[in-house]
């Protein structure tokens, strides 16, 4: 195979393992000691969680650079470019490093079988290590325990939040799956757990470990929040209360950006309350209730990666929001395809009552569920929708701009493969 070709590379690291996810972290620790990967950074943050895990890591890297510490970011999945899962410094890595780091770990693999996700995660290792950073900021891919990314102890865990999805590998029990994900927590080291009410599975084995624990609306919360401000409460690494006030909303979700601060706050480092406002001033993170125009109508759009029933909520209660703030709004169309494994019914059901006519399409990515399907089980299980089938994201993306009227709004959502169909064909506002 060519050496010098990332797709290449790409295709190769996607054909070496007969399953395309395997959790485990046998393989992936024999490779990296091979490889002699120790620790990516001095600091290292995990992020886990079914939703919001790439919202809190943008936080982090936004805020850490901003109070000019050297960052390496690991995140997944990407929505144009696999470069997008690897950054450094704020920016993606070229070719060139991807390339290179595929060569060094192909040279230490076998006879291991990796996946493409631990390729991946391998391949971040070896470029944060050669990078000379202050701070790793990685993102679990699915669950925690087992998850490629817990080769590495992390000095603060955090857990976003908790909802049903990835079942066929995580279960259908919410306890099940929280504890899971509490698999990246260390013994004396901080976890924090940024949604309401947390499982009683996370709190067990942070109590077991022992791990102190903070929980969002306890040890650190969101207050006084306007369209324009918010108010975070927190505390530092001595439990000593921290008040930020004034904050500028960025355009996530404030819960996720609370958790990160948190996380900030109890690392050794010296920021500024100046640093964090100025890196949540604009703070935007692609295809997470992204506002963008259709370059050829000039339509308003929204592009939202939400691909379960909690982030369907979470898209729904956004949108309730935003027409508050902008009654001028007309009708909200949604452009939707989703994979063959998510339930279809429960988003829908979210989404239902903020969402006048539906543009139900597939992507060309043979996980996704096919619209006809889609249209097929959503009729019987009582849902009479005003809606289209649409073979691809593009043709229903395209028919629903032209078809719109000046104020209505366009909502793309339901997977990251969804919202990278038509993304290129968007522009910033």
């Amino acid at each position: 195979m060519r050496t010098d070709s990332l797709p290449d590379w790409l295709d190769y690291i996607a054909s070496v393992h007969p399953r395309e996810i395997e959790l485990g972290l046998d393989r992936v620790r024999a490779v990296a000691s091979r490889m002699d990967l120790s620790r990516p950074a001095p600091l290292v943050v995990t992020v886990a969680g079914t939703n919001g895990k790439g919202s809190c890591v943008a936080t982090l890297e936004a805020v850490l650079e901003a109070a000019g510490y050297r960052t390496g970011l690991y995140t997944s999945p990407h929505i144009h470019a696999f470069n997008e899962r690897i950054r450094v410094r704020a920016s993606a890595v070229d070719d060139a490093a991807l390339c290179s780091a595929f060569a060094a770990i192909e040279a230490c693999r076998p006879p291991t079988s990796l996946s493409y996700f631990e390729f991946a995660t391998l391949a971040a290792l070896y470029l944060f290590e050669q990078a000379g950073l202050d701070v790793a900021l990685l993102e679990v891919g699915l669950g925690g325990r087992l998850d490629a990314v817990n080769l590495i102890d992390a000095d603060v865990a955090v857990i976003t939040s908790i909802s049903l999805d990835h079942q066929d590998w995580l279960g259908d029990d919410l306890e099940g799956i929280a504890g899971e994900k509490a698999g990246i927590l260390r013994a004396g080291r901080p976890a924090i757990y940024g949604s309401l009410n947390t499982p009683r599975s996370i709190a067990a084995r942070a109590a077991a470990l022992p791990a102190p624990l903070l929980q969002l609306g306890e040890e650190f919360a969101v207050s006084s929040v306007t369209d324009s401000q918010w108010e975070w409460r927190g505390q530092d690494r001595t439990g000593a209360p921290l008040v930020l006030s004034g904050l500028p909303r960025p355009n996530l979700i404030l819960s996720n950006v609370a958790a990160a601060l948190q996380a900030l706050h109890l690392l050794p480092l010296s920021i500024s309350p100046a640093q964090i406002r100025a890196a949540l001033d604009g703070l935007i993170l692609a295809g997470r209730f992204e506002a963008r125009r259709d370059q050829a109508t000039g339509r308003a759009i929204i592009f939202d990666v939400a691909h379960n029933p909690a982030g369907a909520a979470m898209l729904a209660a956004n949108l309730r929001a935003l027409r508050q703030r902008r009654p001028d709004i007309g009708r909200v169309v949604a452009v939707l395809a989703v994979m063959a494994d998510k339930d279809v019914e429960g988003m829908v059901s979210a989404l239902e009552s903020c969402v006048d006519f539906w543009y139900i399409a597939q992507v060309d990515e043979p996980r996704c569920l096919r619209a006809d399907t889609a249209v097929n089980r959503l009729a019987a299980a009582g849902f009479r929708l005003q809606s289209a089938r649409f073979d691809s994201v593009q043709a229903a993306y395209v028919s629903a701009c032209e078809q719109g009227g000046d104020d209505d709004l366009v909502v793309v959502c339901g997977s990251f493969h969804t919202v990278a169909a038509v993304r290129a064909l968007s522009r910033a506002p």
